[in-house]
């Protein structure tokens, strides 16, 4: 039987109560994501898409550790963006920086807008649990 079991870091435990979601899950050899904003552990949205993107990677990473995982697990990524082409070389400045070979594949997309307002990002993520 395939295992199936959420990923909730302590600082995170609110999302699941208030949205009911996860901000992770793993089922079977795989680990979803729930789409992850640039938005603060603290409720606070930085004003700058660079920092919203940084701000993504970091809650990323915490929600993959606690699966023992690192950005290297995951294989594929979609972003969505508001702002695609004005913050595209930022968005890959930070991104160049988090990713390593073999790089995931890759899909962006540019929306018009998110659930919280200020956004400019949000992160899909597919990751291969290791030894799998």
């Amino acid at each position: 039987m395939t295992e199936t079991r959420a990923l909730i870091p302590d600082s995170l435990a609110a999302i699941e109560r208030d949205w009911c979601m996860s901000p992770g899950l793993i089922s079977g050899d795989h680990v979803f994501l729930t789409g992850i904003t640039g938005q603060r552990i603290d409720g606070v949205i930085p004003e700058t898409p660079e920092e919203q993107y940084e701000t993504a990677f970091d809650n990323i990473t915490l929600i993959l550790a606690e699966a023992g995982m690192t950005l290297a697990d995951v294989v594929d990524v979609t972003t969505f963006h508001i702002g695609l082409q004005e913050h595209l070389d930022t968005f890959r400045k930070v991104w160049n920086a988090r990713v390593s070979p073999p790089y995931p594949a890759w899909t962006a997309v540019g929306v018009t807008e998110f659930i919280i307002p200020g956004n400019f990002i949000e992160v899909k993520v597919v990751a291969r649990l290791p030894n799998v």
